[in-house]
């Protein structure tokens, strides 16, 4: 069987090293084989007679000289393009299989131009140093590594393709195309890796080049793109963003509800869009990748696989207190489809008005993402004492933009609570429950008739349905009031009006009590799990109410949980080679 054609021989000022070419005018070899050089002479052994190319240095690698240190590798461009089928990679993991596969790598020891093979296998599945392979001979005996392989790829006897590139003889080891294609971006595009295309990993790269230097943390980015339960970061820190994105392509299997490099995008462009000198186009490009992404793994037909369609395509707002100031939130738009999580955007913004604009314009992005199969769904998560604030009555320019709550369905959940694994279990087991039901009775709470908070909790454990106070909560006292005894039961659905009473008891007038009337008139015959999209209508009639008198719905707050619609972020599958 033929040698392959890729394999070059380089001459560089009175050196002589071996390479092989990966594009049609691209040659990988070491840095030591062009050190201090900027111009080499290439030929391939596999083209007899074809003149010698001349070629240029146009990256290397961060190597300074010692037998010992990283990044010993170079790219060369030839002046023009050979008549020769470049090199293949294969999968990362390839050279590391069990029972080990013959490797093979072909060097140009002095006097022979037109080289020799040396047999080879991995000797150990680890790197060293987190840079190097190191290689043995496969039978014990042979044409041994030598002067002049330097270089050399390392492919497959059976197959053909790049393992990796020699770098040293004494012991013989290669830097793998998993640390290549790490150490050198535009290389991860021709590097295999599963679940990813060569175009996205290229335009995604190109993307990396253009973020500033210190824009962004990528171990902060890692972690809060695959979770808790994902993907183990490497030991020490990510060396920079590039790093962090080549360990998710390799040592990853991206499937449908676990795209942590689409996560990652997100939240690299919401991190670029907050730096001092943007670069205009970075995040929303970033973001447009992330979009494309995902779209290759939406199931449109919805496939076994799918979770259970409940009729929503939720949108979560999540809005939490920032330790980067007084006044700062930091806050998260998702889109939920096929039941899975997907980033939208996420910044920390100082300011309710800031707040209120921010949050509107990244729920209309949100829309992009959603199944259209299903009815929108707008969910706040707040914490406890922001449970009372009207993000229904969110708008733009008003007196010329409907509200939030007159465009979608628009619930509210208590952050403290969806952190809470037993809350959360008990909520999933109540709402089997609800799915059954045809109305919706509602258990009042009258002004100052609530008994004490943790009494109140118990009581209303045996209550599978709207729980109606008569009053809104007191921000200040959150942690002692019967709303939140309500939430801590825990009550899947809760309601309040806007305003009422402020004191502890009133008289028999007292409007709560009127509101309380109305609002179990009009849940009498409504199922529990189709609350949200009837109190979109019912927001509406109380907007478009023009009498003196208010609407009794007027500012009605509906705490609204099924935590069913809302799942947990799946951990990615792991590729063979983690």
């Amino acid at each position: 069987m033929a040698s392959p054609s890729w394999h070059a021989y380089i001459e560089c000022g009175g050196a002589v090293g071996a390479g092989f070419l990966f594009t049609d005018r691209q040659v990988l070899t070491c840095a030591h084989v062009v050190w201090q050089e900027e111009r080499a002479e290439v030929r391939f052994p596999g083209l007899p007679g074809h003149p010698p190319v001349a070629a240029r240095v146009v990256a290397r690698g961060g190597w300074a000289g010692g037998s010992r240190d990283p990044g010993d590798w170079a790219v060369l461009e030839l002046a023009e393009a050979v008549p020769v089928r470049p090199a293949r990679f294969a999968r990362p993991d390839a050279p590391y299989a069990y029972p080990p596969p013959k490797l093979l790598a072909h060097g140009f020891p002095e006097d022979y131009e037109e080289g020799v093979i040396s047999e080879l296998r991995v000797g150990a599945a680890e790197l060293t140093s987190n840079e190097w392979t190191q290689l043995e001979d496969w039978k014990g005996y042979g044409t041994p590594v030598s002067g002049g392989f330097s270089g050399a790829g390392v492919h497959l006897a059976e197959g053909g393709e790049v393992v990796g590139m020699v770098s040293s003889m004494d012991p013989v080891r290669m830097v793998s195309a998993q640390v290549l294609a790490r150490s050198w971006p535009p290389l991860a595009e021709h590097v295999p890796t599963p679940g990813h295309q060569a175009a996205e990993k290229r335009a995604l790269a190109a993307l990396l080049a253009r973020v500033p230097e210190g824009a962004a943390d990528p171990d902060r980015l890692f972690r809060q793109a695959v979770g808790p339960l994902g993907l183990a970061p490497p030991d020490g820190c990510f060396a920079d963003l590039w790093e962090a994105v080549w360990h998710l392509l390799a040592e990853s299997v991206p499937r449908a509800g676990a795209l942590p490099l689409a996560e990652f995008a997100v939240r690299l462009a919401a991190a670029a869009d907050e730096g001092p000198a943007p670069d205009p186009g970075l995040g929303s490009g970033l973001r447009e990748w992330a979009r494309a992404y995902r779209a290759r793994f939406d199931d449109p037909g919805g496939g076994p696989g799918r979770a259970p369609d409940l009729g929503w395509s939720p949108v979560l707002v999540e809005i939490n207190r920032s330790g980067e100031g007084r006044n700062a939130l930091l806050v998260e738009v998702y889109a939920y489809r096929d039941g899975s999580r997907r980033l939208v955007d996420a910044a920390t913004v100082t300011g309710e008005r800031q707040l209120r604009e921010w949050v509107l314009d990244r729920v209309d992005a949100a829309f992009g993402d959603l199944d259209d199969r299903g009815r929108a769904l707008v969910a706040f998560a707040l914490p406890r004492n922001w449970l009372h604030k009207p993000v229904d009555q969110w708008v733009r320019r008003k007196g010329i933009e409907p509200p939030l709550g007159c465009v979608s369905p628009v619930v509210v959940m208590d952050r403290l609570r969806r952190k809470n694994p037993r809350l959360q279990w008990t909520l999933r087991q109540m709402w089997e429950t609800l799915d059954g039901r045809r109305g919706s009775p509602v258990h009042r709470i009258e002004c100052g008739r609530a008994p004490r908070p943790d009494k109140l909790s118990v009581q209303l454990q045996d209550v599978y349905g709207p729980v109606g106070f008569a009053r809104p909560p007191d921000p200040a006292r959150a942690a002692t009031e019967p709303h939140g005894a309500a939430l801590n039961a825990p009550s899947p659905i809760v309601l309040w009006p806007h305003t009422g009473c402020t004191g502890a008891a009133c008289d028999e007038g007292c409007r709560g009590s009127g509101f309380l009337d109305e609002l179990a008139r009009w849940l009498a015959d409504l199922p529990p799990g189709e609350l949200p999209g009837h109190v979109l209508k019912l927001r509406k009639e109380a907007f478009m109410h023009d009498e003196d008198a208010p609407h009794w719905a007027a500012g009605l707050t509906l705490v609204w949980e099924d935590p069913r619609r809302f799942p947990a972020v799946a951990p990615p599958d792991r590729s063979p080679l983690s």
